[in-house]
């Protein structure tokens, strides 16, 4: 019973999402780890069998620039926060020139994880993600053609899932509902570029059960 609520409550969260880009194409999270999470289970060459042209080949090229990333932050870290910041900040780098395909993304991306307020850790609060998202939209407002754009989408989008999740297990039901809101605009502008991975990647974030809070399930 419980399993069986806690999968209602997964596929009502999803439908409240809003639409699928692609709805036939399910990677499980894993296109979602590759851009979002450091470790195991990330998208690899053999999940691209489930996809035709010309989304295989995008999927191909973006997973060569992702294993042939190399940084260019240079940094001096003095403690465990900063080198646990660093990694973060060379974690979201990798993504940027990994994803965009533009001349000149590298410079782009190290100038915005230099600029960007990532915390070393977000400490089961919304603030953190918070933040980290305000940055990023106010330079979508101040260079909304940036090339950064369909990146940026997708990471205020899931930013503000993550703040959502972590504000709904402190009790704040309106922040909870409104980064909630606001997660669900910014997919849906990821959606609408042009390059369809960002599509992809939009619907592999819907899907994922959560990207910071797990929910304990509900006692039937």
């Amino acid at each position: 019973m419980i399993r069986l609520c806690a999968a209602l409550a997964a596929a009502t969260l999803l439908l409240a999402q809003g639409p699928l880009a692609h709805p036939e194409v399910d990677f499980q999270g894993r296109l979602y780890r590759a851009v979002f999470v450091a470790g195991p289970g990330v998208l690899s060459s053999g999940d691209l069998a489930q996809v035709g042209e010309p989304l295989r080949g995008r999927l191909s090229r973006f997973l060569t620039r992702r294993s042939a990333f190399e940084s260019g932050y240079e940094s001096a870290p003095d403690d465990v926060e900063a080198v646990a910041r660093d990694a973060k900040r060379r974690a979201i780098e990798r993504a940027i020139v990994s994803l965009i395909e533009s001349d000149g993304i590298e410079q782009q991306a190290v100038a915005f994880v230099k600029d960007a307020p990532i915390a070393h850790e977000w400490e089961g609060k919304a603030e953190g993600p918070l933040a980290e998202s305000a940055y990023a939209e106010a330079l979508l407002q101040k260079q909304p053609s940036t090339p950064l754009a369909p990146y940026l989408y997708l990471f205020i989008a899931q930013r503000q899932r993550a703040a959502s999740e972590a504000a709904d297990v402190n009790k704040d039901a309106a922040t909870a509902k409104a980064a909630a809101a606001k997660a669900r605009d910014y997919l849906q502008k990821a959606r609408g570029v042009s390059d369809p991975i960002f599509g992809l990647i939009a619907d592999d974030l819907q899907r994922v059960p959560y990207v910071y809070v797990k929910k304990p399930a509900a006692v039937a």
